[in-house]
């Protein structure tokens, strides 16, 4: 009956976040729509703008993790005043960080776009365009921020409405700020980054008044606002790790489509590919992993490990057999997936089916690990989580992939074996630190200074 117990919990969380993450990717897709209707060069500048835009997503989304962590151990040990007292600080430390990336940024934009490599015709249009976007810093980590605050206490739903309205709002001021309406002149691709800030300020807007809601009890007054440095300083050690985390898998992708780009078209192109479709797969289970940091956070600030290990292992098996089936099917039907992607190119379509199979089978292994890691998480053991990641990718997989591509038979497809690899090692180590139940002692976070309410 506790297993059943703890899986409805856990699709509660899971599935709102799934949803959320699938909207918030159609976002992309929509700018993409109406960007690719002004030209190459638009597409361009929007392209080399992005890993700029991912940098800053890893950044916000390391710190929301920190506050959910912090927020679903002080929930779960109903401390109401300790979870209205990080909420405000956790307000505080995004619009302090959110001010200091968004100066930065404008001033080091010149030197970013040079490094990445925009050529001289697209330089002045995507110099703009990025601090356009760089503007709407504070309001995409304030959107972070709420929706992490609230799946924190359980109302993982209660965003949706807000995250799918947004999206919707979106929808209808790209094409008309990109080729201009009525009195509105058009304003290129300069229109879908506006659509995007104002968009962003309209959502943290309602995502904040929407939180502050008396229906879920959260609480800041004024003096909860004044910035705390030991409660700032705790978040960010908490959310570092976490950023920096998934600002190594970008750079993986990165470094993977630099070796994949040494060979031929057809490799790079089956590697995108394969990669755009992987990414749609995993957040089912990134949304798992995600809710299970929430639970077992909530479960060892109640001061109850088994049930906090208990719910680690029903995620793990929940989200192993949930990636099993997608592999098995992904395997399956490779080859008709690819002809939906490219229906006339029989040399990609074949690459990409053979592609696409030799990552299924990490697709278990994932599961596994994802949910593990989240348990770390929650038990406020993000750094662990991020040196496992880190080991994984940068001692295991990268190696594995330059030796095996360029120094074996496998070629090119040694690329994805190393993924194989790299899944297996990586799984172990978590398997390994997870029944070592060391991770549980990271749980002991002191409570932040308040005064008496």
């Amino acid at each position: 009956a506790d297993h059943t117990q703890i899986l409805k919990q856990l699709l509660a969380l899971a599935v709102p976040i799934a949803i959320g993450g699938a909207v918030q990717t159609s976002y992309h897709v929509i700018n993409a729509f109406w960007v690719g209707r002004l030209g190459t060069d638009a597409v361009a500048v929007v392209s080399v703008c992005f890993p700029v835009n991912l940098l800053l997503i890893s950044l916000g989304s390391g710190l929301a993790l920190a506050g959910t962590i912090l927020l679903a151990q002080f929930y779960g040990a109903k401390n109401t005043r300790q979870v209205n007292h990080t909420v405000a600080q956790c307000l505080v430390a995004v619009v302090i960080l959110a001010v200091f990336l968004t100066a930065i940024g404008y001033l080091a934009a010149p030197f970013i776009l040079r490094t990445i490599g925009a050529r001289d015709a697209l330089f002045d249009g995507a110099l703009e365009y990025l601090r356009i976007t760089l503007a709407g810093t504070v309001f995409l980590f304030l959107c972070a921020l709420y929706q992490a605050i609230l799946r924190a206490i359980g109302q993982a739903r209660a965003p949706l409405r807000v995250i799918i309205a947004s999206v919707g709002l979106n929808a209808v001021l790209d094409p008309i700020l990109i080729f201009g309406w009525g009195p509105i002149e058009p304003l290129g691709v300069n229109g879908a980054a506006y659509a995007t800030l104002l968009t962003q300020f309209i959502t943290a807007l309602a995502g904040i008044y929407l939180m502050l809601r008396p229906r879920f009890g959260l609480r800041i007054r004024w003096r909860d606002l004044y910035p705390e440095w030991a409660a700032i300083s705790k978040l960010g050690r908490l959310g570092f790790p976490a950023s920096l985390e998934q600002s190594m898998q970008a750079l993986t992708v990165m470094a993977m489509t630099m070796l994949a780009a040494k060979f031929d078209t057809l490799v790079l192109a089956s590697y995108g590919l394969v990669f755009r479709l992987l990414t749609l797969t995993i957040i089912p289970v990134f949304s798992v992993s995600m809710a299970t940091s929430i639970l077992v956070g909530q479960s060892l600030g109640a001061g109850d490990n088994s049930r906090a290990r208990h719910a680690t292992l029903v995620s793990a098996i929940s989200s192993s057999s949930l990636m099993l089936v997608i592999g098995v099917s992904l395997f399956s039907f490779a080859t008709p997936i690819m002809m939906l992607f490219v229906p006339e190119q029989p040399d990609l379509i074949a690459q990409g089916a053979l592609v696409l199979r030799i990552f299924t089978l990490t697709f278990p292994l994932t599961g596994l690990q994802l949910s593990l890691t989240g348990a770390f998480r929650g038990a406020g053991d993000t750094f662990t989580a991020m040196l496992l990641t880190i080991a994984g990718i940068w001692l295991v997989q990268l190696p594995a992939a330059y030796l095996l591509s360029r120094h074996s038979p496998l070629g090119a497809n040694g690329l994805w074996w190393a993924s194989v690899i790299s899944s297996c090692v990586s799984t172990a180590m978590v398997v390994l630190y997870f029944r070592s139940d060391r991770w549980l002692g990271a749980s002991g976070i002191p409570p932040l200074a308040v005064e008496k309410a």
